[in-house]
């Protein structure tokens, strides 16, 4: 992914914390990782089994917030998700919650409200879901995302062009 952006700016690689390493060790990889190029960051708390309040968690977003690179969250409510997390914003870092198009974005919307730097992105989101999005939270606060290799860019660009064609 590195290598593809260094061909085309538009794409971003972003790295994640490894948790199985020291603490020291994980932020050092995390310092290499924007010394070589990554983009952002992205946490999946479910998959890593630890809160976005965990201090180690907190570490590895404050590092990339102060670097200027956003933080982008997989969240979502489903068997793995649990309920009750409330939406918050650190208000010098840009915070992308991933996946929100899809099904959350009125929500997300609405507790955000008055927060500005808080984004989301069109993964696996048809025209439709995209449209609805651009108008719930405007066209600065929703970003072309793909989760490749689940999808390609070129299915999930096609579904942006049918929703901004106006």
């Amino acid at each position: 992914y590195l290598a593809a952006s260094r061909l085309d700016p538009r794409i971003l690689p972003f790295s994640c914390p490894d948790y199985s390493l020291p603490q020291d060790e994980t932020l050092e990889k995390l310092r290499q990782d924007i010394a070589n190029g990554a983009r952002g960051l992205k946490i999946h708390s479910v998959l890593s089994n630890l809160p976005m309040t965990d201090p180690r968690t907190l570490a590895c977003i404050e590092l990339f917030g102060n670097a200027g690179l956003p933080v982008l969250f997989h969240v979502g409510v489903s068997h793995y998700y649990t309920f009750g997390q409330p939406y918050k914003e650190t208000p010098e870092y840009d915070l992308i919650a991933a996946h929100c198009v899809n099904n959350y974005v009125r929500e997300l919307a609405e507790k955000t409200a008055g927060l500005n730097r808080i984004y989301t992105d069109t993964t696996f989101c048809s025209a439709a879901k995209i449209a609805d999005a651009v108008e719930v939270m405007g066209d600065d606060k929703i970003l072309l995302g793909t989760d490749y290799p689940f999808t390609t860019i070129a299915d999930a660009y096609a579904q942006v062009e049918i929703a901004l064609r106006d």
